[in-house]
C-alpha cells in the first residue's frame, strides 16, 4: 500500500471518528427530546402514527413508556454499533488497518447493525400493537409488514457482516503467516 493511500485512509478514519462522536451526541439529544415530548404531549404519537392513534386519550402511559423503551433500544443498538466503528476508526487512524483487533470491532458493528435491521421491523409491529391497545374493540391493530427499505437494510447489514468476517479471517491468516516467518 502506498504511503499516499495509507495517509488518506488514516485521514478518513479520523474524520469518520469525529463524525461518529457527533452522531452519538445527536442520537442521544434527539432521543431525549422525543422522550420529553412524548411524555408531555401524547399528540406526538398521534402525529407519528396517524393510522393507529386517532384519539390521544386512548394511549395509556404504559403504552407511551413501552413505545419509548422500544425506541431507546433502537437508539442503544445504533450507539453501540457506532462505538464499535469508532474503535475500528481509531485503530485505522493509527495505521493498524488489517489487524485482528480492527477486524473484530468491525465484526461487532456488523452483528449489531444486522440485529438493528431485524429489530426495526419487529419494533414497529410491537409499537403499533401497544399504541392501539387503548382503541375500542375492532379498532385495535396488529400490523406486520416489511418494507423494501427494511429488506435493503438487512441486506446491507449482512454484506457488512460478511466483509467483517472476511477481514477477521484475513487477519487470522496474516497472524498465522507471521508466526511461520
Amino acid at each position: 500500500m502506498s504511503t499516499h493511500t495509507l495517509d488518506r485512509l488514516k485521514r478518513l478514519s479520523r474524520i469518520l471518528y469525529g463524525f461518529s462522536v457527533a452522531l452519538i451526541a445527536a442520537l442521544a439529544v434527539a432521543g431525549a427530546v422525543l422522550t420529553a415530548m412524548t411524555i408531555a404531549d401524547v399528540g406526538v404519537l398521534t402525529r407519528a402514527f396517524p393510522d393507529v392513534v386517532r384519539d390521544p386519550a386512548t394511549v395509556s402511559m404504559t403504552a407511551r413508556i413501552v413505545s419509548l423503551a422500544l425506541g431507546w433500544i433502537a437508539i442503544g443498538l445504533m450507539i453501540h454499533a457506532i462505538r464499535c466503528l469508532m474503535r475500528m476508526f481509531s485503530l485505522t487512524g493509527q495505521g493498524r488497518i488489517l489487524t485482528q483487533e480492527a477486524a473484530t470491532w468491525m465484526r461487532r458493528a456488523g452483528i449489531t447493525l444486522f440485529v438493528l435491521a431485524i429489530y426495526s421491523t419487529v419494533s414497529r409491529t410491537l409499537t403499533i400493537l401497544f399504541l392501539s391497545m387503548g382503541n375500542p374493540p375492532g379498532e385495535r391493530q396488529l400490523a406486520i409488514g416489511v418494507e423494501s427499505t427494511q429488506l435493503f437494510s438487512i441486506f446491507l447489514a449482512g454484506v457488512f457482516l460478511l466483509v467483517a468476517h472476511a477481514l477477521v479471517l484475513g487477519s487470522e491468516i496474516e497472524q498465522e503467516n507471521k508466526s511461520f516467518v
